[in-house]
């Protein structure tokens, strides 16, 4: 019975592990003076930022189900605090979602009306 205890106790740490968050790309460029290249550059980052985000966060979710679905098959409570953990984790890269899409938002504005047409 200790060993099955072990092992349920050891799944949610591994599971969890692989909810791998996305490292914030550097800071959008200033669209006054950026070139093309570089414009295009940052979008990419930041695109690719905001896709690993969604699949981060959908991570974190499945993994709280998972925990959900182990302590209902096992008979046991739910820790609460996993899901609180995945929450604040949540919130925290959404925060960093907006800040990179409204940052790249406001340099593409900038660009754009720097340039003539």
């Amino acid at each position: 019975m200790t060993l099955v205890f072990l092992v349920g106790v050891a799944w949610p740490a591994m599971a969890q592990s692989n909810c791998e968050a996305p490292i914030v790309p550097a800071a959008a460029p200033d669209g006054r003076t950026a070139t093309q290249i570089k414009m295009n550059d940052a979008i990419s980052r930041a695109k690719s930022f905001i896709t690993k985000s969604d699949i981060y966060q959908t991570c974190l979710l499945d993994y709280v189900k998972a925990q959900k679905d182990l302590a209902a098959q096992n008979k046991t409570s739910f820790d609460v605090s996993i899901e609180a953990d995945a929450m604040n984790k949540i919130n925290e890269n959404q925060a960093e979602k907006a800040k990179v899409g409204g940052d790249i938002n406001a340099a593409i504005a900038t660009f754009k009306t720097s340039r003539p047409n």
